[in-house]
């Protein structure tokens, strides 16, 4: 900071000189740098929190927040389109414990005949009485929309490596079957289901469907063949379906369990419901008892069942969710991780151009707002269906605030205490703490600023000096020094600087006062007083009295740092330093101790109290100056 402000007094003061290209350029190039040091902090941070992103450290608050929008988004009906017929503890209650005969299954299916598709999601790989499997296969065969279940199993080949196993449906059932699709639902490392294996590509030569994918097949008309697969999508006929790597898609869930149409399996044999009601429609049968080990945490699920009643929902619900979503369109999708990546970044540079230099309260405000924006987009792009992580970016603009926050605030005492130290040696203390407690008012840079300027001289002090000790001539000028250096300060000027036996000060900066004529005048008057009694001090040492001058001028003048980037100080320049400088010595001209000149008496208003007190002296030549210059004291 203080070497621009060194550039713009050389370029007011030196203006043909200022225009080197070559001078220009290097200051550009080093303005640039300094620059952008500001972004090394937000980008660090950055890449620590990208970093944990990549090693999936945000994973879990990232699904936390896919389920919160969900639960926000509230509960939706689905429609009945899709029904679940379950297989609840009514159920087992009325028609007896599991497992039932299979004649029993194909007693629904003929209760269901008028249902489009009919799909169970469970898994008849064993055969049981050969006349129940006959009638329910005959009854499967009847229907003609019936897709039955197979699985996934994992097992250890005798070279002791693990393979998949595919447990298909009992081969009599599965002759008049419509389709064929696996029930193994996959969960994300916090076992809740999110995703839907689509299609397996593991055991056999071509896509293989899941059960919601398979029912969905048969009630659309699509065949095996008409499976496609390609990165990132799944092409079902003329429907796509966007997958993962895995091929995994994201479905709709539109509420906690039951949300869905369910009937109790034992209320349609009892022909509680109408056949008519399940006209074209899909029909999932299944186990629905929370006791069962078919249940699974979906994004409505909560821990405190007490309170919010959504315990874990039957895999039946999530096939009927998935099947749901396929004729909706309605699948998620996780943005690519670059674009993760981007609005990651986004929120730290973002957050560090809001809260840099605001201080810590109005950039919690900023950081605040700069949340809901984010938490904002993310929600507004889920309702779009595109999953963006937003729990890492409100991590980092939560860091980033803390960061640049803590940043600023050691720059800022380290600032405060250069400028205590500096202003310490040029005004009183009582000044220093005004300027700390108003930062604002402190203006470094060179400016043009209407202020008074003093000159102080002791009078035959050179000739006092001579056959003198060195050490008494030093012990009586810091003396001399040091009152009149209180004196300026206890009407608030600055101490420009010491010439020998000289005093250079100004009243107006860096803090400004109205009054600034005034204060010089009545500090001039205080430095008489303290030097009379100084004088009295020194005459019992039998030392020679001293007599100062005082020369004070007014006007326009740059005021700010001058030196080099090694030393600096804090100055004034101009025409008005220079008049101030020879109305000092007219004191000896006018043989008086204080002269003040005419550019700070007209300045002064006419209800000055100190006005009335001055006397003209007259008018006198000075050297540099075209016209004579109107000189007054003040009377003390």
């Amino acid at each position: 900071m203080f070497k621009l402000d060194i550039i713009l007094i050389i370029k007011i003061l030196i203006p043909g000189d200022f225009k080197n290209k070559e001078g220009a350029m290097e200051n550009k190039k080093k303005f640039i740098l300094v620059g952008n040091k500001k972004w090394i902090l937000p980008l660090f941070l950055f890449l620590i929190v990208q970093a944990a992103v990549f090693f999936h450290l945000f994973e879990r608050s990232e699904m936390a927040v896919y389920d919160t929008w969900f639960r926000l988004n509230g509960v939706h009906n689905p429609g009945e389109k899709v029904v679940v017929v379950g297989i609840d503890e009514t159920s087992i209650n009325r028609i007896g414990p599991l497992a039932w005969p299979r004649s029993v299954h194909a007693r629904l299916l003929e209760k269901l005949s008028e249902a489009k598709v009919i799909g169970f999601d469970m898994t008849f790989a064993q055969p049981s009485d050969p006349q129940e499997d006959a009638a329910f296969a005959e009854a499967i065969t009847k229907h003609g929309g019936v897709v039955l279940a197979n699985a996934f199993n994992f097992e250890q080949d005798p070279n002791g490596e693990v393979i998949q196993i595919c447990q298909m449906p009992l081969e009599l059932l599965g002759e008049g079957v419509a389709g064929i699709g696996f029930v193994n639902t996959p969960t994300d490392p916090d076992h809740v289901v999110r995703r839907i294996s689509m299609v397996d590509v593991n055991t056999f030569d071509m896509p293989i469907p899941c059960l919601s994918l398979a029912m969905a097949m048969v009630a659309e008309g699509v065949s095996y063949m008409d499976i496609k697969l390609t990165p990132g999508l799944l092409n079902v006929g003329e429907r796509k379906i966007p997958v993962d790597n895995l091929n995994r898609a994201m479905p709709k869930f539109w509420g906690p369990r039951e949300t869905f149409k369910t009937i109790s399996y034992a209320d349609i044999l009892e022909d509680k419901i109408s056949p008519a009601f399940f006209k074209d429609k899909i029909v999932l049968i299944g186990d629905t008892t929370a006791q069962g080990k078919d249940v699974y945490p979906t994004p409505f699920t909560t821990t405190n069942m007490v309170k919010s009643g959504n315990p874990p929902t039957a895999g039946v619900e999530i096939h009927a969710a998935a099947i749901q979503s396929f004729y909706d369109q309605s699948w998620y999708e996780q943005v690519h991780p670059l674009l993760n990546a981007f609005f990651l970044l986004l929120a730290g540079l973002v957050t560090s151009l809001a809260v840099t230099g605001k201080g810590p309260w109005r950039g919690l405000l900023s950081t605040l707002i700069l949340i809901i924006v984010f938490v904002g987009i993310a929600f507004a792009l889920w309702h779009y269906r595109q999953w963006i992580d937003i729990a890492a970016p409100v991590t980092l603009i939560f860091l980033t605030y803390g960061a640049m926050t803590a940043t600023d605030f050691v720059q800022a005492e380290i600032g405060r205490r250069r400028t205590r130290a500096m202003f310490s040696r040029y005004v009183s203390p009582d000044v220093v703490d005004e300027l700390m407690r108003e930062p604002g008012s402190i203006t470094l840079g060179g400016r043009r600023q209407e202020l008074t300027v003093m000159f102080c001289d002791i009078r035959g002090f050179t000739a006092y000096s001579e056959n003198k000790a060195p050490e008494d001539v030093v012990n009586r000028l810091n003396d001399y020094l040091t009152a009149v250096t209180h004196a300026i300060f206890k009407y608030g000027g600055t101490l420009d600087k010491y010439m020998g036996d000289g005093i250079m000060a100004i009243f107006g900066a860096p803090v400004f006062y109205p009054d600034h004529i005034e204060r010089a005048i009545k500090a001039a008057v205080e430095i008489q007083v303290v030097i009379e009694g100084i004088n009295q001090k020194w005459s019992q040492e039998n030392a020679p009295p001293l007599q100062v001058g005082v020369g004070i001028n007014s006007g326009s003048v740059l005021v700010g740092n001058v030196g080099s980037p090694e030393r600096m100080d804090y100055t004034v320049i101009g025409e008005d330093v220079n008049l101030a400088s020879r109305v000092e010595g007219l004191t000896k001209h006018f043989g008086t101790l204080v002269v003040i000149s005419e550019r700070s008496v007209q300045k002064l208003s006419a209800s000055s109290e100190i006005k009335a007190s001055l006397a003209f002296l007259g008018q006198a030549e000075v050297k540099g100056f075209s016209e004579a210059v109107g000189c007054y004291t003040v009377n003390y």
